[in-house]
């Protein structure tokens, strides 16, 4: 009896099974955003254990001010429905990565957001008949204005807490922002810290790198809403 001796190990894995090189090429790619995903997560986790140990009081300040938003809660059950944990603990930790990259591939979503609070104009009727374009323009209206409120409210939050530090800040007993974290310093950050704090350490890592990226967008009048 006669056997089909097995393909020598140096074969080259495209050349065989049903599996084409395009497939091969897109696992590369695929493989390489699942990494470059790894290494923002754990770079911002770190940011955030670091400024949740060196500024305790500014770290709760900015959870409190942005965990009853939607956008903080539907990162939250993201993190978990992706299994986003899973992904950063397992396996050595991956290098830092700069955070000049992570601030411009942030960039166009920022400017994104920005856009939608713009003041709109008006809100345009769709719906043709007169009657009811009437009767679906005030609640569109309110829903136009109650949205561009919310996301401009929390511009401002975020402005007050990541901004430049105003001069009657001292009055009102605020924590002076700390010096940021430089590239000098980024290999001095501390590992990051799987289980309850991930999350929270990712967020508080995000706020911390893109809170000058935010401040830029802020409305132009949150200057003077303090």
């Amino acid at each position: 009896m006669t056997t089909t001796p097995p393909p020598p190990p140096s074969a080259d894995p495209t050349a065989t099974g049903p599996l084409t090189p395009t497939d091969h090429r897109a696992f590369a790619f695929l493989g390489h955003v699942n990494s470059s995903l790894r290494q923002c997560l754990c770079t911002l986790a770190r940011h955030g254990v670091a400024l949740r140990h060196h500024t305790p009081e500014r770290a709760r300040l900015l959870l409190d001010t942005v965990r009853p938003w939607p956008l903080y809660k539907g990162g939250q059950f993201l993190f978990d429905l992706m299994e986003w944990e899973d992904l950063m603990v397992d396996g050595d930790p991956p290098p830092v990565m700069p955070a000049e990259r992570i601030v411009s591939a942030c960039t166009l979503p920022v400017q994104l957001l920005a856009a939608a609070t713009e003041e709109a104009p008006g809100v345009t009727k769709l719906v043709p008949g007169q009657r009811t374009t009437a009767a679906l323009d005030l609640p569109l209206r309110l829903l136009t204005t109650t949205a561009r409120n919310t996301l401009l409210g929390a511009a401002q939050d975020l402005t007050d807490l990541l901004g430049p530090r105003a001069a009657h800040d001292d009055d009102a007993g605020y924590a002076t922002d700390p010096e940021p974290v430089t590239e000098d310093t980024v290999a001095e950050l501390p590992p990051l810290e799987a289980g309850f704090y991930l999350y929270e350490d990712i967020a508080l890592g995000a706020l911390s790198v893109l809170g000058p990226l935010l401040a830029d967008h802020a409305p132009t009048d949150s200057a003077t809403s303090a």
